[in-house]
């Protein structure tokens, strides 16, 4: 119950900041991407998603891919680049290994500016004594000083639920067990 209420928070947050996008006649003042990273008890997957704006995402991938990517029609190459992109920017290592981001699926709200990349669970057996580190640079290199990124993370029964900004200054979250 709890988890659905922070949810619904984060996304009346980035809603209230894509309707100010819509009404305003210049782009977004703020850059701020959301992430989830939450831990199934029974079924030992680890989860991750990540909430960005689209204009900001496509700003920052379309550098790194041959081609402009099209968010409603996904192509393999555009997965896969955006595979590449994760694996460059949001890294989450356990007990010392970088755990593989692979592309699950997308979920675009063109009317709030928002898109949800949602990556394959990892299979984890967390245990006291074991350690995770989170790395998170998106949009550093585009926005600098200015950008904020936002992580939640739900690891029962260690971590009910906490919230990490990572910042450009400091966006490693080492979180001990």
């Amino acid at each position: 119950m709890m988890k659905k209420k922070i949810e619904r928070f984060v996304y009346k947050i980035l809603t209230i900041i894509a309707v100010m996008t819509f009404t305003t006649s210049f782009k977004h003042p703020i850059k701020l991407t959301a992430s989830l990273i939450e831990y199934d008890t029974n079924t030992a997957n680890l989860k991750s998603e990540c909430k960005v704006f689209i204009d900001d995402f496509e700003k920052s991938i379309n550098k790194k891919l041959v081609k402009n990517i099209n968010l409603s029609n996904l192509t393999q190459e555009d997965k896969t680049g955006i595979e590449d992109y994760f694996e460059m920017h949001f890294n989450i290592t356990y007990n010392g290994k970088i755990l593989p981001i692979k592309f699950k699926g997308i979920e675009v709200l063109k009317e709030y500016n928002v898109v949800t990349i949602k990556f394959i669970e990892n299979k984890l057996k967390i245990k006291k004594g074991d350690k995770i580190l989170i790395e998170n640079t998106l949009f550093f290199e585009e926005f600098g000083y200015i950008q904020s990124n936002r992580i939640t993370v739900r690891i029962p029964p260690f971590i009910t639920e906490e919230n990490h900004e990572a910042i450009i200054s400091n966006y490693a979250i080492p979180i001990n067990f």
